[in-house]
């Protein structure tokens, strides 16, 4: 990849494509895109946003938009620069084509997640009134999806948490953004071939994509002994 940018001059010697990869990065993950969403709420990583389909609006199908990402964080890799931006546990796990299990929505909602580690660990009955529903926002539109056949008229009691808190974190982090999963997988694996990255882990995949985060040495320090 040899880049130049419209209205300047120079040779590329890497800096150009870096920065290129840099400004692609905040292109990408730009908020008003509504292509990915920060997790948790104004958190540091993303994952797709479920309503990225307003994107389609624009006259591109916004699952064209995933799998050209995919492909820019492909070449990125496969180029050896780093994308400026750091994904989900969930996600790179979906990248290698790894099971999920509920312990991974720690990384898309911590307090979520301590409440469905309290559902596991304590006996819900007459506490919880749930059904095997979650609620979907689609800009103010809410809807219940169901989470298996008749769900919503499917009670969560004692016997059965194990398998709603399976299914509401399975629909978090993969059914309800299944489609920009594949088309950004899809595109991915063009250029970066599945059984050449499946010899990493998710931890190692992320180092590979966007390296070492900023440390905050100061917040480190307030929180370690």
């Amino acid at each position: 990849l040899n880049v130049t940018f419209q209205g300047e001059e120079g040779i590329d010697a890497g800096g150009v494509t870096r920065e290129w990869y840099m400004v692609m990065a905040r292109e990408v993950f730009n908020p008003n895109l509504a292509l990915f969403v920060q997790v948790p709420e104004g958190g540091s990583t993303f994952q797709p946003n479920p309503n990225s389909v307003v994107q389609s609006d624009r006259g591109v199908n916004h699952l064209d938009y995933f799998r050209f990402v995919g492909r820019v964080v492909g070449k990125a890799l496969h180029d050896g620069q780093l994308i400026d931006a750091y994904f989900t546990r969930s996600f790179y796990k979906h990248l290698l084509g790894q099971a999920l299990t509920y312990e991974d929505i720690e990384g898309v909602d911590p307090e979520y997640y301590k409440n469905l580690l309290w559902m596991l660990q304590n006996d819900i009955t007459d506490v919880l009134d749930l059904t095997f529903t979650a609620e979907t926002d689609f800009f103010g539109r809410k809807e219940l999806v169901e989470l298996a056949p008749g769900g919503k008229d499917l009670r969560v009691t004692e016997a059965n948490k194990r398998q709603y808190v399976d299914a509401i974190a399975r629909h978090r982090m993969t059914t309800s953004i299944r489609q920009q999963i594949s088309a950004f997988t899809q595109g991915f694996w063009e250029l970066v071939p599945r059984h050449l990255i499946q010899l990493f882990n998710d931890h190692e995949l992320e180092l590979l994509i966007s390296g070492l985060p900023d440390i905050d040495l100061d917040d480190l320090r307030a929180n370690t002994e």
